[in-house]
């Protein structure tokens, strides 16, 4: 498919403004006729890949501190240093399938309704970027 140029060079040196060729008249505003909202995009997967795994996380099981001497350069002297170190071990992986993100997503909705939040608020969520019970 490719892409192609769709205006010429702006300055020298830089190179023509390209789009994908299938849409080079006019910029992509959604992923597929129809899905027009973060409910859609959800309720699209959810629809069309059900129960495989969405999103993926591994537990921390244990945490191992270790101390370990570290030369350095100071000040044109060697120096040795104590650092602490920290490894991680790791549970496997678990998932949630879509089904499961979807359901998760309306509980989220429903919650922010709640709350008097309606189209037009805006609003910060501040917790951890991954999974968490």
């Amino acid at each position: 498919m490719g892409s192609v140029e769709f205006s010429p060079s702006v300055s020298p040196g830089e190179g023509p403004v390209r789009r994908i060729a299938i849409n080079k008249d006019e910029l992509v505003t959604q992923p597929l006729e129809g899905i027009e909202t973060v409910y859609d995009i959800v309720s699209y997967a959810a629809r069309t890949h059900g129960n495989r795994n969405a999103i993926g996380w591994r537990d921390v099981v244990k945490v191992v501190e270790e101390e370990k001497e570290v030369k350095k350069i100071v000040d044109g002297k060697e120096t040795v240093a104590t650092k602490k170190w920290k490894f991680f071990e790791l549970s496997d992986y678990k998932y949630m399938n879509y089904i499961d993100v979807q359901t998760a997503v309306s509980e989220i909705s429903r919650a922010f309704i709640s709350f008097g939040l309606s189209k037009g608020d805006v609003f910060s969520v501040y917790a951890q970027t991954r999974y968490g019970v």
